[in-house]
């Protein structure tokens, strides 16, 4: 989608969004909600496309995927997109996705005698480990650059258990932190407390979801599987027998998500 140039991007993205709509949200009233899909590479185009399913199709957020044109969401270019969002109160879902060609031929590029597996490299620069990194870079970058002491009331959605940022954490709040101290309004780690959610997806260990409620305020923490990537069934039984108190268990199932998204489940 984000790859579609000019005007083909924008139709494409309104048609998918209007197709969703009328599809499985009206089919299933109330059990169906949906992130728009937008035209990246058109800011302003998305920013209207953003307010218009959310106006007209009620929608509840939208949906990113990596990189858009080499660059990430905290450039200035997707300001327009991020300032609509913030106005109309609704989550953007950092959604990874496979690096440009010089980050891939650097970083996952294998190079060994004999060596021919592109699937590997494609692996390797995607679900099994490159995404988790990419998510949690765009995540920083939006706060060192500033993006939510401009947009405070921007909310961003992290899946994957938090792409990596529990094992992160202590060094970053520290590390960084300390470097931040007079280019930032507050604390680094005050941005995860205010302006970010994260999700269970695909990575259903009680181990990972201690370590996570150990840095992030369990208000912020929301069930998800990642179908149909990852099995429903095995993140839905998982989840029930995770031993959790009644209440942290609800928020995290349900009554965080009615929240973040204004919802009645």
């Amino acid at each position: 989608m984000q790859n579609l140039v000019g005007q083909e991007g924008n139709d494409f993205a309104y048609r998918l969004n209007k197709m969703i709509a009328s599809g499985p949200m009206a089919t299933h009233p109330g059990r169906y909600q949906a992130y728009a899909t937008l035209p990246l590479q058109d800011p302003e185009a998305s920013a209207d496309e953003l307010e218009r399913a959310v106006r007209e199709d009620g929608f509840v957020g939208a949906m990113t995927n990596g990189f858009v044109g080499n660059k990430f969401l905290d450039h200035r270019d997707f300001e327009p997109v991020l300032a609509r969002a913030e106005a109309l109160d609704v989550p953007i879902y950092l959604h990874p996705g496979f690096p440009p060609k010089q980050v891939f031929d650097i970083y996952y590029g294998i190079e060994r005698p004999g060596y021919n597996d592109q699937y590997q490299d494609y692996i390797f620069s995607g679900s099994g480990y490159g995404w988790h990194q990419e998510v949690l870079t765009q995540s920083l970058r939006l706060i060192l650059t500033g993006v939510f002491d401009r947009f405070p009331g921007l909310q961003m959605i992290v899946g994957h258990m938090g792409e990596g940022l529990p094992f992160y954490y202590e060094r970053i709040v520290e590390d960084l932190g300390d470097s931040t101290e007079r280019s930032l309004n507050k604390p680094i780690g005050k941005y995860f407390d205010d302006n970010f959610w994260f999700t269970t997806s695909a990575f259903f260990q009680d181990e990972l979801l201690d370590l996570l409620l150990k840095y992030i305020n369990v208000d912020r923490v929301m069930f998800a599987t990642d179908y149909p990537f990852a099995n429903m069934k095995e993140g839905t039984d998982w989840f029930r027998a995770v031993d959790l108190p009644r209440e942290t268990k609800e928020k995290i199932a349900f009554r965080n998500a009615e929240k973040l998204f204004a919802i009645n489940m």
